[in-house]
């Protein structure tokens, strides 16, 4: 175990070396990843969404994609029917047995964060979930028990704001209906690989001697996401788990702590000739979507982060790309949208991968995380640890500079439940 836990370090230490030098350390699919080393990337309308799937049933658990397709509403997960065991493992030249697993993943789908400044067209309706916020008392109190209540977002019609905002029944972000169903089937197939197939995990996550641990960002999102994955996983157990967050203030993700190094090297980063280029690229595109959405402010214009969450949120959960609120005939066609996506990918490639400064952006954003993630895999190689498992419910600016520091050949924007699986055998 020793061995393949110094292989794991080593190739963290290796890939964050490696990175600047723009030398890959993890390889990946070319179906999943293509080469993002030029804006060509973007403007090629050939290419359209380079085999990703970026749509899912409103209602229902987004069908099941091969392990070889990026998937961005859902992308896949350890699953018994596509999961393999390590080569030596598999082929009988080492008896080993999987002691150790340190699970990492994106929140589930939602609505989108970023709401078009002109309105939105479409109504979005949450309805069918139930966001429940209460506290209990960590010992039982017959004298205050609490009710389960939960969030029930409404829109006055009398509100002066609404006109430049959307109507509907949600909160945004928020989990919708088809991201639960896909969390529970997550949690499902971890369940079945690495609890009936593996034999790793325990029945309950009460087990003393078998012991796990469960980690969120502050964020309501991986809180929900957590909830029903769990669900999945420990289908058996009856009771509140204890979910792991630390204070929003300095959480070690999501850019919870301040840091004014990191914000002056992101500027340094998209002052790059080869960021202005990606702009002038981009151009024409973002001045036709500011005119059709009322998004021509600098947080729609400097990077497409806005209008590809907006997007995504959008055909993620059965709803249609946006027309403008003045004119109904004017819409976001798929090529733009597809081009919209392009652009994000390439820009998540440039900040994680292809930047000069990539290696020291990664330990400013994700570095402390990264060695809590390094300290828990110590102590399972000295012994001190009961650990079996450890599962942070965390986001796509997690993954991205994690999977950055594995020196990953090219990056696509990490997708909706993008997992990353450490295992120590």
């Amino acid at each position: 175990m020793a061995a393949i836990y110094q292989a794991v370090l080593d190739m963290i230490s290796l890939a964050l070396s490696l990175l600047s030098a723009g030398v890959p350390a993890v390889a990946a699919r070319d179906s999943f990843y293509p080469l993002l080393n030029h804006t060509t990337y973007i403007s090629n309308i050939s290419l359209g969404t380079y085999g990703g799937i970026y749509s899912a049933p409103s209602t229902e658990a987004s069908p099941p994609s091969r392990e070889d397709v990026y998937n961005y509403c859902s992308m896949p997960h350890p699953r018994v029917a596509s999961y393999s065991l390590p080569p030596p493992v598999a082929n009988e030249s080492v008896s080993a047995r999987l002691v150790y697993l340190e699970y990492l993943q994106r929140h589930q789908r939602r609505t989108p964060y970023n709401i078009l400044p002109g309105g939105e067209n479409q109504e979005y309706n949450c309805d069918n979930i139930h966001p429940h916020l209460y506290a209990a008392a960590s010992q039982a109190d017959a004298a205050a028990p609490p009710a389960p209540v939960y969030g029930q977002a409404y829109i006055d019609p009398s509100n002066p704001f609404l006109a430049s905002y959307v109507n509907g029944t949600c909160q945004y972000p928020q989990l919708t209906l088809g991201g639960l169903l896909d969390g529970y089937q997550h949690g499902r197939d971890l369940r079945a690989v690495y609890g009936d197939k593996l034999r790793l995990l325990p029945s309950s996550p009460d087990d003393p001697t078998n012991q796990v641990w469960l980690r969120s960002s502050s964020s309501a999102l991986t809180q929900g996401s957590a909830g029903v994955v769990l669900r999945g996983i420990f289908p058996d157990h009856d009771g509140p788990i204890p979910l792991h967050q630390q204070a929003s203030g300095v959480d070690t993700v999501d850019r919870g702590f301040p840091c004014a190094a990191r914000d002056t090297l992101l500027a340094s980063i998209q002052a790059t000739p080869e960021w202005n280029e990606h702009l002038a690229v981009t151009a024409p595109l973002r001045s036709k979507l500011a005119a059709m959405l009322g998004a021509s402010s600098s947080d729609w214009q400097s990077t497409f982060d806005h209008f590809a969450d907006n997007f995504q949120a959008r055909l993620c959960n059965g709803y249609a790309l946006p027309c403008s609120v003045r004119d109904a005939a004017e819409c976001v066609m798929a090529d733009q949208a597809n081009e919209v996506f392009r652009a994000g990918d390439w820009e998540w490639n440039y900040w994680w991968r292809r930047n000069d400064n990539a290696t020291r952006y990664i330990q400013l954003v994700e570095g402390l995380f990264i060695a809590e993630i390094v300290r828990r895999l110590d102590a399972v190689d000295q012994g001190t640890s009961a650990l079996v498992y450890s599962h942070n419910f965390v986001h796509d600016g997690d993954i991205g500079p994690v999977l950055g520091a594995l020196g990953i050949t090219s990056l696509r924007w990490p997708g909706m439940a993008s997992n990353v699986a450490f295992e120590v055998w």
